[in-house]
């Protein structure tokens, strides 16, 4: 069943876009306070690192069961319910005095933001017609786009002028804001039936197609979050303030969105299929000029690192785009199709990260 709101206002569209950006700014905004943290909590590097490491562990068990809760109760309660998981998970780190509860409220941040991101999704599809759709999903595409270079730079700031805390204290006070409008969230007004044959996740894993496709896009997003996890480490050690930090993840953001947008361009003249071994060729070189790097120089290894990941980011994007045909090949059956996508991706990234600790 797919509900529609005969006309949703500029608080359906304000409230998804906020919450679009939310599990970006929980993941990237204290990205330029490792170091800090690492120093006040007296505690090792790879602690730090596997903040981000539990934090997308968290985000994958979250697909699991937010989409079929926001589907069974409706979407507002279970949104509400998200918020208020993940401000107390941020409020809590503003008393924090070791690595071991600062990991547990990090993961409870994560289950508590992927209710935002599985939800704010769904919202769009119920509270607008299908002819409207697409065109909201490409005015918000390009605020998530631009959140991961703009969330480090609001972290850097932060941590400029204030402790550390003050970033889980901001994602705290944006949280709230996102729930006044959640709180005053109604349901849809028109209800559209939609038939859907039912999928299992058991039957995702054994279609060759969606699951290679899956695997590719998991793949290139796992050697991202492995750069996430040791840069700000690596260049903390290169001699690099908090500032220059998050500066340095405007790049990956460029790249982001050249690939994306270029692969659209791109996919007017050719196909999925016929791009997908180029782009595939492409990041395998770069991967190859960063082990080249690795043995001359731990510096050596830590600045080739960044341009080659920025470098890559836009050919992730084009591995992204490359795969969505093979999904589209299975019956009918986003919501279960999407969320095991996301599972499988976001934990990949947990191991990749998990790996990659300093």
């Amino acid at each position: 069943m797919r509900t529609l709101c005969s006309q949703p206002g500029e608080r359906i569209f304000s409230l998804a876009g906020g919450l679009s950006v939310l599990g970006f700014l929980a993941t990237d905004m204290y990205l330029p306070a490792f170091a800090a943290m690492q120093q006040d909590l007296n505690t090792s590097a790879a602690s730090i690192s596997a903040s981000l490491s539990l934090f997308l562990a968290g985000f994958a068990l979250g697909q699991l069961f937010w989409g079929p809760l926001s589907d069974r109760y409706g979407r507002k309660p279970v949104l509400l319910s998200g918020l208020a998981i993940f401000a107390a998970g941020c409020l809590g780190m503003l008393w924090v005095h070791n690595a071991t509860l600062m990991l547990a409220l990090r993961f409870l941040q994560a289950i508590g933001v992927c209710a935002a991101a599985v939800t704010w999704q769904a919202m769009v599809t119920d509270y607008y017609p299908a002819q409207r759709t697409n065109r909201i999903f490409a005015t918000i595409m390009p605020l998530v786009g631009l959140s991961p270079a703009l969330a480090p730079l609001l972290g850097s700031w932060l941590l400029v002028h204030f402790e550390w805390q003050a970033i889980f204290a901001t994602l705290f006070a944006i949280t709230l804001l996102l729930m006044l409008p959640a709180l005053r969230l109604k349901a849809a007004a028109k209800s559209v039936a939609v038939t859907q044959q039912k999928i299992t996740f058991l039957a995702l894993l054994r279609s060759r197609e969606y699951s290679g496709n899956v695997l590719i896009y998991a793949a290139c997003s796992a050697s991202f979050f492995a750069w996430l996890t040791g840069s700000p480490f690596i260049l903390h050690e290169m001699g690099y303030g908090p500032t220059a930090i998050g500066l340095s993840y405007i790049p990956q953001t460029i790249a982001f969105l050249v690939g994306g947008y270029g692969c659209r361009a791109l996919l007017q003249k050719w196909s999925g299929q016929q791009m997908l071994p180029w782009a595939a060729g492409g990041l395998r070189r770069q991967r190859c000029r960063h082990l080249a790097g690795r043995p001359a120089n731990a510096c050596l290894a830590g600045g080739v690192n960044d341009p080659v990941l920025h470098d890559g980011g836009g050919q992730r994007r084009d591995l992204s785009h490359c795969g969505r045909p093979g999904a589209e090949t299975l019956p009918a059956g986003n919501g279960p199709r999407g969320g095991a996508a996301d599972t499988l991706q976001l934990g990949l990234c947990f191991l990749t990260s998990l790996l990659y600790r300093r």
